[in-house]
């Protein structure tokens, strides 16, 4: 068990890294569930606007930085200045941020950027975001540096679990409100920083007794100046970019439409977890692919990679999609039936998110660096007029559609889908391929519709209505027909997933071996 716990085998960390990420995804799922039924539409949005302001501030004050930390680190064993000089760095950026918020920052400027929230709460949401987005991230980082993966994915679930069971005590002692959820962030994660300290020493002490050597630091701080130069400029538009959506919502919609988008997002926040654990898989293969000149190997990964990605997210999506309302009253209660539109259309947001994920993996892996910080910056220029177009309302001097979270949601998904698609066909020109799109519009749209019939065909033969138990068992009549029809369209049309005839028939033999001899005989004779 000790060798487990210590172990550098990538195989190890891979399938470590593979667990954490899905059950971190399942916890982080199960504690925003519980926080926004605890706190209600208006107090949840309150609660995402503050910490969604802080990640944005976070990417202006860091410059990549954090990028640049981790790069460097993984590099080779850094001694104890390395570590000191980026400390005091975060260290700066938390002082500075505080200072200006807490005292230096006249009221009326704080009444306008966080639109009445009192000074002391947006301290507190400040304090809160920094501890868990970037001291928490750095702590992993050296983890992983050292490669102490288990570690780091083992503690990153503890601290999961003890979140999900902290707030599940608070909501059912009726303790909930927004102070209350940002002071607990900020004590769990104080002791979960020094609790990973003391866990992940053995893994980078030898790094940390390293001696420094004469005018290690200025090449230090060259090394950082050059590294994070270009993106600065980038830093500057994300954060606008994050703000600027968050901030509109907010002020144009309210904090409720506010909540009802953020519960839109983390609910389809799952399915990108087949993505997030493909990517770093892909970015290996192409990058030694691209290497050799093998470009039909290239070809091959990105068609395959894009196309089963893309399919893996539309049929979790296609089968939620109908059941939004139900899902939505059934978890958090009729407080948020009103958000069953938002969360419709956000089901459609992991299928732009594969897409556009994996395009940026295949800039970055064929170091096309500059191609994708210009395609970034481009994306979030247009995007923050078409927010507001969809959110202000129509009344205001330039007028909107004033459609709330459901045009947040519209925004997320179909310019995101757009977005991919112009990345994809910018990659296919770049390489000479032939753009492939057909396998979106087909699959998408066969897979939304199959999502319905199979709704629909559990109310035609089964009537089955009503709360609780009922609605659990239509829910599992409606995926067992679901399942089966995806199946079907699959087995007749396997280029879908990127796969050829051959290839699936081969795949279908390898699990029949599975199957004891009688029963796979008995099973195909039927």
């Amino acid at each position: 068990m000790n060798d487990l716990w210590n172990s550098s085998s990538i195989s190890v960390r891979a399938i470590a890294s593979l667990g954490g990420n899905v059950l971190r995804n399942v916890m982080s799922l199960l504690a925003g569930l519980l926080i926004a039924r605890g706190l209600g539409p208006s107090d949840y949005g309150n609660l995402t606007f503050l910490l969604g302001s802080f990640l944005a501030i976070r990417q202006l004050m860091d410059l990549g930085s954090s990028s640049a930390f981790y790069t460097f680190l993984s590099q080779q064993p850094r001694g104890r200045r390395f570590y000191l000089a980026y400390f005091g760095w975060m260290a700066l950026q938390l002082l500075v941020t505080v200072l200006v918020i807490g005292v230096l920052l006249p009221r009326p400027i704080l009444d306008r950027v966080w639109l009445g929230h009192v000074r002391g709460v947006v301290v507190l949401a400040c304090a809160a975001s920094f501890l868990q987005q970037h001291v928490w991230n750095t702590v992993g980082q050296i983890g992983e540096a050292a490669r102490q993966t288990v570690r780091v994915q083992a503690l990153s679930l503890a601290v999961g679990v003890l979140h999900v069971a902290l707030l599940a005590v608070l909501l059912s002692w009726g303790w909930m409100s927004v102070q209350v959820v940002l002071g607990a962030y900020i004590v769990e994660y104080l002791v979960a920083i020094g609790w990973a300290c003391r866990v992940l020493r053995p893994g980078f002490q030898a790094a940390d007794h390293e001696a420094s050597e004469p005018g290690a630091l200025r090449r230090m701080l060259n090394d950082y100046k050059v590294y994070c130069a270009p993106l600065i400029v980038y830093s500057v538009i994300g954060c606008a970019y994050e703000f600027g959506d968050r901030w509109m919502l907010q002020y144009f919609g309210g904090s409720a439409q506010q909540g009802f988008y953020q519960i839109g997002y983390q609910c389809s926040a799952i399915s990108l977890i087949a993505t997030a654990s493909v990517l770093k898989i892909f970015w290996k293969e192409i990058a030694e692919a691209d290497a050799r000149q093998d470009r039909e190997r290239v070809r091959r990964l990105y068609q395959k990679a894009s196309r089963g990605l893309l399919m893996v997210g539309a049929i979790l999506s296609g089968f939620l999609i109908p059941w939004s309302k139900t899902i939505l009253v059934l978890v958090l209660g009729r407080a948020y039936a009103a958000a069953w539109p938002t969360l419709a259309i956000m089901f459609l947001y992991p299928i732009a998110q594969s897409l556009g994920q994996l395009g940026g993996t295949m800039f970055l892996a064929t170091g096309k660096t500059r191609t994708h910080v210009m395609f970034g910056t481009i994306f979030m220029v247009v995007s923050l007029p078409i927010s507001y177009l969809l959110q202000a309302p129509r009344d205001a001097l330039v007028p909107g559609l004033g459609l709330g979270s459901v045009g947040m949601a519209l925004k997320m998904s179909l310019l995101g889908l757009v977005g991919a698609n112009v990345m994809a066909w910018l990659i296919a020109r770049m390489r000479g391929w032939t753009y492939d799109w057909m396998y979106q519009l087909v699959g998408i749209t066969a897979l939304v519709a199959i999502g319905f019939i199979a709704q629909q065909s559990v109310g035609w033969m089964w009537g089955m209505k009503g709360e609780g138990v009922a609605v659990l068992a239509s829910i599992l009549c409606s995926g067992a027909i679901y399942l089966v029809a995806v199946a079907g369209l699959i087995r007749a049309m396997p280029w879908l997933v990127g796969l050829e005839n051959t290839e699936l028939t081969a795949m279908v033999k390898k699990l029949r071996g599975l199957w004891p001899p009688r029963q796979t005989s008995e099973v195909w004779r039927a």
